[in-house]
């Protein structure tokens, strides 16, 4: 009787197809999975790359900022959020320590305050409150700063204002003492602004302050045209 019987070649091929099956499988097991081995090597290198800006930003409301941007270090963060980041974030009014020898940022409500090595080529920031998370709302306020550039020295980033032109609008305020008339349009500018100056009387509050009085005495702005342009010289980040 032949062997090629019908039910002996039936048999005959499913065993093969099983013994192949078996060794793919076991190929399969025992060959690294390059894909998921290449991920984690890049989630790695990303997760040492964030931790070295981390490290790098000076102030420590500039490190909870950029934690919060980077999702706990594990996501990149946009490079113009990370330079905001790394300029000076205090909530403290008093200018003059950063022009000491060593110079102290103050607290945020975000962060202690810190001893900087120096102050050289870094400005004044934001983000005191709030992390900037939202680049669209950050640009089209720079955009609405805009009309505001014929007045000399009037930041026109507010996240990055020169130490100096801060200590020179903060100078001006305390320098500055409104008529009865003009403080009543001071006064109204107040009520229609949604956070004044600023929401917190750091140095940036006194700085808006100092400008508001300018508008007002040099430049003949109604209390709405000053209030505009506190509402949009905001630096507490989104």
């Amino acid at each position: 009787m032949s062997f090629f019987t019908k039910q002996n070649l039936f048999r005959f091929s499913v065993g093969t197809i099983g013994t192949v099956a078996l060794i793919v499988f076991a190929i399969r097991m025992t060959t690294p999975h390059r894909g998921l081995t290449d991920q984690s090597g890049d989630r790695s290198t990303v997760h040492v790359a964030l931790a070295a800006t981390y490290a790098s930003i000076p102030t420590e409301g500039g490190k909870a900022a950029f934690k919060l941007q980077s999702n706990g270090l594990n996501d990149a963060v946009d490079p113009e959020l990370t330079d905001l980041d790394k300029q000076i974030i205090t909530c403290s009014p008093d200018v003059d320590a950063l022009l000491t020898s060593a110079p102290s940022t103050g607290p945020s409500c975000s962060g202690g305050s810190t001893t900087l090595k120096s102050v050289d080529g870094m400005y004044l920031s934001g983000q005191c409150c709030n992390a900037m998370t939202n680049l669209d709302h950050y640009h089209e306020e720079l955009k609405n700063l805009q009309p505001y550039k014929d007045i000399p020295d009037v930041p026109l980033n507010p996240f990055k204002t020169p130490v100096p032109i801060a200590k020179k609008w903060i100078d001006y305020d305390q320098a500055t003492t409104l008529t009865a008339e003009e403080q009543k349009v001071y006064d109204q500018a107040m009520d229609m602004s949604k956070e004044k100056p600023c929401c917190c009387k750091c140095w940036h509050y006194f700085v808006n302050e100092g400008i508001g009085k300018k508008m007002i005495r040099d430049y003949h702005y109604t209390a709405q045209q000053v209030a505009g342009y506190w509402d949009n010289s905001d630096i507490c980040g989104t």
